[in-house]
């Protein structure tokens, strides 16, 4: 434990350096790390690293797959809260969707396709089999209003590639972005729009690929105006109870 914490420790310096690079840091296929990231919450458990919630989530990651180390993994879940939250903030419905199976979160609150990139090459789908890998990011991404969707789906695309790499043997599920926003005014429309657009670029990619297994379920998460009703996402990004519920149910059978 102490040689990992020294290599977060290290990383968290070399993220600092990072930071000077912000084109690198902002860039989507370019890996880069959010050590720096820090939240005062008295509510959470301050972790070896204190309000640097980030590193904190890290290690706690790393030292699952360390547990894991040899052993088979039946579902690793990749992406950003929205993935985290299930496991976190719905424990109930966590509960429903992990029964009977191995489930790793590796979901993290405000990640980027980079964030998952840098993660992915220290350590995260390493030292263990994974008999299938689920993939969402992007919507953090988008959420910059200078983000190009294009470059996102190239993001997403590496991803695929580097888990393919550490997980040769993982079917390998993607999910398109999840939709945001209840309607036109609401402040998470012109992402709702950027998402979308990076959806198209990934459904092709998936069509062409050949090999992923794409499961796109969003329709249901939306009304017949098109928007999030509240019922599914209380805040217009984050899936309640019944909106993980539904996401479990379009899931399981492709497990």
């Amino acid at each position: 434990m102490r040689t990992l914490c020294g290599t977060i420790l290290a990383a968290a310096v070399a993220a600092a350096s990072q930071a000077l690079e912000c084109v690198a840091a902002k860039s989507p296929v370019s890996a880069a790390a959010r050590m720096e990231s820090r939240i005062k919450d008295p509510t959470r458990d301050p972790g070896l690293f204190g309000d640097y919630w980030w590193a904190n989530r890290f290690l706690s990651r790393s030292r699952l797959v360390e547990g894991f180390k040899r052993k088979t993994v039946d579902v690793v879940m990749i992406g950003d809260s929205i993935m985290h939250f299930w496991e976190w903030k719905h424990p109930e419905s966590w509960a429903k969707f992990t029964k009977g199976r191995t489930v790793l979160n590796l979901g993290y609150g405000g990640d980027k396709t980079q964030n998952v990139l840098w993660r992915m090459e220290h350590g995260e789908l390493d030292g263990y089999t994974a008999k299938c890998v689920v993939l969402m990011i992007g919507t953090n991404n988008n959420s910059a209003n200078d983000s190009d969707p294009a470059a996102v789906a190239e993001g997403v695309k590496k991803i695929v590639a580097g888990i393919r790499s550490r997980q040769p043997k993982a079917k390998v599920i993607l999910h398109p972005i999840f939709p945001r926003g209840c309607s036109a005014d609401s402040g998470h429309a012109a992402a709702k729009s950027r998402n979308e657009k990076t959806n198209a670029l990934l459904k092709q990619f998936a069509g062409e690929d050949g090999k992923l297994v794409w499961v796109d379920f969003n329709d249901k998460l939306v009304d017949e105006s098109g928007w999030v009703p509240k019922s599914l996402m209380a805040d217009e990004i984050h899936p309640t109870d019944a909106g993980y519920d539904i996401w479990m149910d379009a899931l399981v059978p492709y497990l």
